[in-house]
């Protein structure tokens, strides 16, 4: 296991770190450290599926030399960058005099994540869909070199290979239980989500709700499960609050992270469609601030992640080209009047949904409430309108849901999980008010 977590902290300090530096070089220490997990191990493990493509066997040296390959230009680019981050963590963590308050909140956040590692490094991958797809394909990559061994059926090649990729990383190095990756993710989503927040708020209001975030229970829990959803909702959530900092700040470098990680939230999970709010958000955004180009830039970032796993996925359908399957938009548009079946969708998103989220939900519909009893819609209407395109897009999809599973209704669960991108959404939009 130590070599597969030192290849794990490369991938973080030779990949994912340069580029956070050399695409955000002026954003705060918690969102350079935050994000360059989700970034290193997204572009590598993408790196990867490329290389097999090319011929390239997995084996440890071949990804160790693909690691050099990728990191070497990206440490010689971001050099003198490096150098300044280290030199200003040292100073950071010299003159953070934290107060009783903001200690106690390090400390249960500090435990939340120790428990979190304590768990996932001493269990064995047991959950089921793990077991059968996402770790059962990063095996046959480990033992076998190649993909197409994995790739029994369509089941098997139904989502992206983020997951099964960083399962073969630690496999190939030695590793047996790859469940850390999660609760990397886990400290990945607490650190940046900090970073975010403190870009507006006080440390103390930030370090508050980051504590709130990370011990709702629903992300805690899949911070100990090898699924994708905890993954997906990092990469989404936080790509859609790198949105609202790319417009406040004025600076591209957010924009462009953005696109990234919404890209790697696709290959992560690719039927979701939430990117697609984002992608409407961007172009009305760049249209209000007359600024067309940077839907091109968002799109040259965002498109190639996305589409290199669909046209491979629709290669091995027998496609030439992707394409995208379900309901005819007649049938959408005539389903769209049917009143008791929109009864039924509320019923379930109500129950599946918003029961779960609890509280949370709660609050964030009053104080969406109270931007307009105070007037202050203006100062936060662009994360407001993000959280709700991306909550229209879950009413839409669940709809259309309805329309080609004829038991839609009976996995509630997996509405559930998939609602998880949301809890970060509504914790920062409260965080700003508040």
């Amino acid at each position: 296991m130590i070599l597969a977590v030192v290849f794990i902290i490369l991938i973080i300090l030779g990949i994912g770190l340069p580029v956070l530096l050399v695409i955000v070089p002026k954003s705060n220490f918690f969102i350079k450290v935050g994000f360059s997990f989700p970034i290193g191990i997204g572009i590598f493990t993408l790196m990867m599926f490329l290389s097999n493509l090319l011929g390239f066997r997995f084996s440890l040296l071949n990804e160790f030399l693909l690691f050099l390959l990728l990191s070497i230009p990206l440490i010689f680019i971001a050099e003198k960058r490096i150098k300044d981050f280290y030199i200003d963590s040292v100073r950071m963590f010299r003159h953070s005099n934290l107060s009783q308050f903001e200690l106690t909140m390090l400390g249960i956040l500090a435990f939340l994540t120790v428990t979190s590692f304590v768990n996932t490094f001493y269990w064995p991958v047991h959950i089921w869909d793990s077991l059968v797809l996402y770790d059962f394909r990063g095996h046959v990559f480990a033992s076998t070199g190649l993909m197409s061994p994995a790739f029994i059926d369509g089941y098997y090649y139904s989502y992206p290979l983020l997951t099964s990729l960083a399962h073969t990383i630690v496999y190939l190095a030695g590793g047996k239980y790859p469940q850390f990756l999660y609760s990397l993710f886990y400290l990945s989503l607490g650190l940046g989500f900090y970073g975010l927040l403190r870009e507006f708020v006080s440390r103390k209001t930030s370090m508050l709700f980051t504590t709130l975030l990370l011990s709702t229970g629903l992300i805690f829990y899949h911070s100990l499960l090898s699924l994708t959803n905890l993954p997906y909702s990092v990469y989404l959530s936080l790509g859609a609050i790198c949105i609202y900092l790319w417009d406040k700040k004025k600076e591209k470098g957010y924009l462009i992270l953005s696109a990234l990680l919404v890209g790697l939230s696709t290959w992560t999970r690719s039927t979701e469609p939430f990117w697609m709010a984002i992608l409407f958000v961007v172009f009305i955004v760049s249209i209000y601030r007359r600024k067309i180009w940077n839907i091109a830039v968002y799109s040259l970032v965002f498109f190639p992640i996305r589409e290199v796993w669909k046209v491979f996925q629709n290669s091995l359908m027998g496609k030439v080209a992707s394409t995208a399957g379900g309901v005819s938009y007649a049938k959408f548009l005539a389903a769209s009047f049917d009143f008791p079946q929109w009864g039924q969708i509320i019923i379930y998103l109500f129950k599946n949904v918003v029961m779960p989220w609890g509280a949370i939900f709660v609050v964030y519909i009053l104080v969406t409430i109270s931007l307009f009893v105070l007037k202050t819609q203006k100062k936060f209407f662009l994360i407001f309108f993000i959280t709700y395109a991306l909550l229209a897009v879950l009413i839409v999809g669940t709809f259309g849901l309805s329309l080609i599973e004829e038991d839609w209704y009976r996995i509630g669960d997996a509405a559930q999980r998939l609602s998880m991108l949301f809890y970060p959404l509504f914790v920062y939009c409260i965080a700003l008010v508040l």
